[in-house]
């Protein structure tokens, strides 16, 4: 039996110290600031305008003053600061009538309260579409009524996750609409009044239309009345609503159809009656040769008569005799004790027949004893209620899943249709093997029994309060193999896709990689590493790799990676300062992708620096140093090295240095090379280096302080610049 759930509405009103008072045409918006609005007379809504109310804003009537919308209203309240209206200290006024047939009003979150003329209703929707959430309507003479009499298209109407209690009359009346909703709510203490009036009541009062709305997931409870009428009193053909998952409890009768139709489908109806009251206790009445309702899978239980049939009524509690699956019972229908003693499941004084296959029935006392019909009167008709169907229900469902190594299996919570059995655990089963007795939860957990790639049966039965058990409820798994999937895939800034092998434990033979760059494959191959080709640089890319085995492809694994070209770039600009007891190193990064830079000297490891300069110190003057300067990129690439070949002269040294030129490296070169020279102190200032072409013509000339502008004036020393091929306009020149 599905649960039912109520939503509980809570309403909480702002206070103001001052009162705003309407009447007549109204819309736009009443605010909180002009918070109470008192109705001093009759209020319409134009036709094609709005009247909004915004959250914690109270309507009090003054009168007997009604709200009339030919457009519309937006009431939207929250949960912490709802709407509210209701006459003044309780006095009764006119409600809110609705007539716009295009635009929707809504009332979400609201508490309407003290209608109580006989043509007033809380909110009466004339085929104008409406919404009401969580709200509250209570001390009304009639609720709510959803109207489409005359209307050709009726309009959408819906409550939901609301309650409706304290009414003379029917909390919800439902007139010729099958286009309405009744969901989550709770509907109690109607039928207050002397008359009969349904908690929830259908009325169909043209030939032409139907009334056959959905009313799901209710609480319809404690009223004086019926819990659910359909008064078809004409007797029209379209009357058949979808009534499910609603518990009908402690009212005067359950449900009653006047020549009603409709499916009735997992509801629980109980309880129904008032204390020997003999007129009382129908959980489900049926009146007239035109009703013929269908109930499948409902619960009927402790009313003083389960089913009561009268003036030609008949109803199809299962019949397995057509080919129509839809209605082939599963109710169960006990313990319905009248107050003097006798249980009565089915009083047939119909003369109709009914068909009642393939239900849960008492069998103490026997079922023909709890069953009124034509065996007892021959004016009735009789009740077929063979088969009958064994109280010790299977389970609703079983659901299994592989998991790392193992099966979870999952009992699905409830029976596969109501029974009054009391359970007591479950047995598990396994190709029918009883594999976990009498297990008190829903859950399991089974290591995979079989070898992958065939398929094994899992199923559960409930054991109920005597040691009876139900049948089996199964299914069928396939246990695949278990593929594990490729590890740590890297992509280096040059496009080499690398990954580790999958973890033991594979149950099928390996046989190769896929490679997927963007969700294309792109190609197999058995071992690490693929080279991608045709990359753009500069743009990012999304690689995959999956491992293929004789039973299929793992799960791919992926990295995003961004493609630096076909090589790691070097430090850019390479200088050095010759100082009296060192020597100074500065570069320029090639691009934002490096890690660290390494320097070496002579040969040899010399440090590791994230900067873009070093100083190397315990230098001899005199002595040729070689120094290498390396680029180590963030994925553990490593440029060419930059070369540098320096005579140190330091100290003294120094100001004995000559003007002369080095040479450059490297040569040949393209696009760029490195030109080294020294500088004695009395040249510093006028020298100058000029490059020419093999034709003896000038290219460009470069001055020593664009090499070195931070030297101090009046020094010589080491210079060195890289010149990039440009001439003095910076315009590439040609080889030669």
């Amino acid at each position: 039996m599905k649960n039912i759930f109520i939503s509980i509405c809570l309403f909480i009103f702002a206070v103001s110290l001052f009162a705003t008072d309407v009447s007549g045409d109204q819309s736009g918006t009443w605010d909180l600031t002009g918070s109470p609005y008192n109705i001093i007379g009759e209020i319409f809504v134009p036709a094609g305008l709005t009247l909004e109310i915004e959250a914690g804003v109270e309507v009090i009537a003054m009168g007997n003053y009604k709200i009339t919308a030919l457009g519309n209203i937006m009431a939207e309240g929250t949960i912490a600061d709802s709407i509210r209206f209701h006459g003044e200290n309780g006095l009764y006024w006119g409600g809110l009538r609705l007539e716009d047939e295009a635009v929707e009003s809504i009332f979400d979150y609201c508490r309407i309260s003290n209608t109580n003329d006989s043509n007033d209703y809380g909110i009466h929707s004339i085929n104008s579409p409406v919404r009401i959430d969580h709200s509250y309507l209570d001390d009304h003479q009639k609720g709510i009524q959803f109207s489409a009499l005359s209307a050709a298209n009726p309009s959408y109407m819906e409550i939901k996750n609301s309650k409706v209690a304290f009414v003379q009359k029917s909390g919800i009346t439902i007139v010729d609409n099958s286009n309405v909703l009744i969901d989550s709510c709770e509907v109690t203490q109607c039928g207050l009044g002397a008359s009969f009036y349904g908690a929830i009541q259908l009325s169909l009062q043209s030939n032409t239309h139907s009334c056959s709305p959905i009313i799901t997931n209710n609480y319809i409870h404690h009223n004086d009345k019926q819990g659910l009428t359909l008064a078809n009193l004409f007797g029209y053909e379209n009357m058949a609503p979808t009534v499910e998952y609603n518990d009908v409890s402690y009212n005067y009768t359950g449900i009653y159809l006047y020549a009603g139709k409709g499916t009735y489908t997992w509801n629980h109806i109980h309880h129904n009656f008032v204390e020997n009251n003999a007129d009382s206790g129908a959980g489900v009445m049926l009146y007239g040769n035109q009703a013929t309702a269908v109930f499948t899978y409902n619960e009927i239980d402790h009313n003083y008569t389960g089913l009561y049939l009268t003036n030609g009524a008949t109803v199809n509690l299962g019949d397995l005799n057509n080919t129509n699956p839809s209605d082939d019972g599963y109710n169960c229908i006990y313990d319905n004790i009248f107050y003097t003693g006798e249980e009565f499941s089915v009083y047939n004084a119909s003369a109709s027949n009914v068909t009642a296959e393939n239900t849960v029935w008492d069998d103490d006392p026997p079922i023909d004893v709890t069953i009124i019909d034509g065996n007892d009167n021959a004016a009735y008709g009789i009740v077929d209620y063979e088969p009958t169907l064994s109280p010790f229900a299977p389970p609703a469902g079983v659901s299994v899943l592989v998991n790392n190594g193992f099966i979870n299996l999952t009992i699905a919570l409830g029976t596969e249709y109501p029974t009054y059995a009391n359970m007591e655990g479950y047995n598990i089963y396994r190709d029918g093997e009883l594999i976990a007795p009498m297990l008190t939860s829903p859950f399991f957990i089974d290591p995979i029994p079989a070898v992958p790639g065939l398929s094994v049966n899992y199923g559960a039965t409930i054991v109920y309060e005597g040691g009876f058990e139900s049948t089996i409820t199964d299914t069928t798994i396939f246990i695949p193999h278990i593929l594990n999937p490729l590890q740590n895939p890297f992509v280096s800034l040059l496009g080499l896709f690398s990954w580790d092998p999958p973890e033991p434990g594979s149950t099928s033979n390996f046989l190769y990689c896929n490679v997927y760059i963007d969700g294309t494959l792109l190609g197999n191959q058995i071992y690490s590493p693929w080279q991608f080709s045709g990359l753009t640089p500069g743009e990012s890319y999304f690689a995959e790799v999956s491992a293929v085995y004789e039973a299929g492809e793992s799960d791919p694994v992926g990295v995003q990676f961004y493609y630096l070209g076909t090589e790691y770039e070097s430090p850019q600009n390479v200088t050095y300062e010759l100082f009296p007891d060192y020597i100074h190193l500065e570069w320029d990064a090639p691009n934002a992708y490096v890690d660290l830079y390494q320097i070496y000297l002579d040969g040899d490891l010399l440090t590791e620096t994230s900067e873009l300069s070093f100083d190397i110190f315990n230098v001899t003057s005199g002595v040729n140093y070689e120094i290498w300067v390396v680029a180590v990129y963030i994925d553990g690439g490593v440029s060419e090295p930059v070369f540098l070949n320096i005579l140190f002269v330091g100290g003294d040294d120094i100001l004995n240095l000559k003007t002369e030129l080095l040479g450059n490296h490297p040569n040949p070169f393209n696009p760029s090379t490195t030109i080294s020279f020294t500088l004695s102190v009395k040249d510093y200032q006028d020298a100058k280096l000029e490059i020419y072409n093999l034709k003896g013509q000038k290219i460009k000339i470069i001055s020593p302080s664009l090499c070195h502008p931070e030297l101090v004036e009046g020094r010589g020393g080491h210079f060195n610049v890289t010149w990039d091929s440009t001439d003095q306009a910076d315009k590439p020149v040609s080889s030669g």
